[in-house]
């Protein structure tokens, strides 16, 4: 297991299930709903409904195998710049102080502040980007308003640093590449490819020789903050990531990418080749996103070395690249698709990480109706969905998993259901408006909020809906 959580924090890893919530399950306590929840009564959350009928059924149907105890407590409402321009937790166990509604910055924060300029320009250079958004499929009010909470949480939790944090919380607080890598092209998406250059441009300095990552880094020194095992699906992620990027920019400047990240991309494709002999042995053993020691390949590890197998192929145009990413296919369909794609090749279940072939853009892996009993195996009595079917039966949402499937459903062409997915999201705000890690079973945010890969999941769904 994972080592053990600084005290604020009950798991050490943003996306790590199997980091385990280390608080005792109390006995269940029905809050009032929030102010943002009792707003939206009428509307977004009866379209929200149950994240559909089928959802509903499973969740009434396994609410017997659900612990109703457990309750995890809301580490913070937000991340916000102090009147002394330093961050902080908002709310839950952080500070208490007042918020301007819709920034990421104390209402006393002086109007000259530094802080306040660099806010405003990253939101002026997203205003195209929202302003686009009106009279297509996401354009409905509670989406973009979805929209703008999720820019500010990306907004505050990359701000000035190489790259986005995971969250503030001290053991979110590194950067991980997997998480860095949906950070980056959701920053390119929205009209900040520059940021999303230098997030890249800062993966590429950490890349090991041999093309692998550690699983984070701090983000002051590049250092691995202890001796977690290294984790080889920041390696095709980082190369998706690169490959969205660059297609972000045009003409010269695209160019000038692919020269700016030569190194990145032929690290992680020879590492992606070497270590799968061309695509025709399963990859390593490794931690993936549930950030547990593992005896088998996962499903998440074969979906990203799929992905970075075809970004490299793209972006480098070389036909031993597309041979390795055709065969690596042939092997993913023999081995994982024979059981249906579960964890593991022989069995373990129903995974969320069958979302990452559609998320990136890996069509022609599973059918669609294949994501939408997903949605139905992992529904958690909160409403959205778990890590995977051999995880905890505590009925925890986990907006990381379920914000992926939301992407993956988009880019599926599964509009409604995205749609549904998002709404639920927003509906699952902290009174703050950020977008928490985790949904207890009666509907409350809980442990870190924001969380900076459910924000960039969030506004990559936004953004497929919005371009049809």
């Amino acid at each position: 297991m994972p080592p053990r959580a600084a005290p604020d924090a009950p798991a050490p890893g943003p996306t790590g299930p199997a980091a385990a919530e280390s608080a005792p399950a109390t006995a269940p306590r029905r809050e009032p709903a929030s102010r943002r929840q009792a707003l939206r009564g009428a509307g977004m959350l009866v379209a929200a409904g149950a994240l559909g009928s089928g959802v509903l059924a499973t969740r009434l149907s396994s609410a017997s195998s659900t612990d109703p105890r457990t309750v995890i407590p809301l580490w913070s409402g937000t991340v916000a710049y102090d009147t002394g321009e330093r961050r902080a937790l908002v709310g839950g166990r952080g500070q208490q102080f007042a918020v301007e509604p819709g920034t990421r910055l104390a209402s006393a924060l002086p109007a000259t502040s530094s802080v306040r300029a660099r806010a405003a320009r990253f939101e002026e250079r997203a205003q195209d980007w929202r302003e686009h958004l009106a009279g297509t499929d996401a354009g409905s009010e509670p989406l973009r308003d979805l929209a703008g909470s999720a820019l500010a949480d990306l907004w505050v939790l990359g701000d000035q640093l190489p790259a986005p944090v995971a969250g503030w919380s001290s053991s979110w607080r590194y950067i991980w590449p997997r998480d860095a890598a949906f950070c980056a092209v959701a920053l390119a998406r929205v009209g900040h490819l520059e940021r999303a250059v230098s997030a890249l441009t800062h993966l590429q300095s950490l890349q090991g020789e041999d093309g692998w990552f550690e699983a984070r880094y701090m983000p002051d020194t590049g250092r691995a903050p202890d001796g977690r095992p290294r984790q080889f699906d920041g390696t095709g992620l980082t190369l998706w990531a690169c490959s969205e990027v660059v297609d972000a920019a045009e003409g010269a400047e695209r160019e000038a990418l692919l020269d700016r990240f030569a190194l990145l991309i032929t690290r992680s494709l020879s590492a992606l080749h070497a270590n799968t002999r061309g695509g025709t042995v399963l990859p390593p053993v490794s931690p993936d996103y549930w950030e547990v020691r593992e005896r088998t390949v996962t499903l998440g590890i074969m979906a990203s070395t799929l992905t970075g197998l075809r970004a490299g192929a793209r972006l480098t145009g070389v036909a031993s690249a597309q041979e390795a990413a055709e065969t690596f296919t042939v092997l993913l369909e023999g081995t994982f698709g024979r059981a249906g794609y579960q964890r593991h090749r022989g069995g373990g279940g129903a995974d969320s990480a069958l979302a990452f072939f559609d998320a990136t853009g890996c069509h022609d892996v599973i059918a669609p109706q294949q994501l939408l009993a997903l949605r139905r195996e992992l529904a958690q009595p909160g409403g959205g969905i778990a890590p995977g079917a051999a995880w905890r039966q505590d009925g925890v949402s986990w907006t990381p998993s379920t914000s992926l499937l939301g992407l993956a459903l988009a880019r599926a062409g599964e509009t409604a259901a995205a749609v549904e997915v998002l709404t639920w999201l927003a509906g699952h705000r902290t009174e703050a408006g950020s977008l928490p890690e985790k949904v207890l079973f009666d509907g409350r945010p809980a442990a870190v909020a924001p969380l900076a890969w459910t924000a960039a999941n969030v506004l990559l769904t936004i953004d497929e809906l919005a371009r049809g």
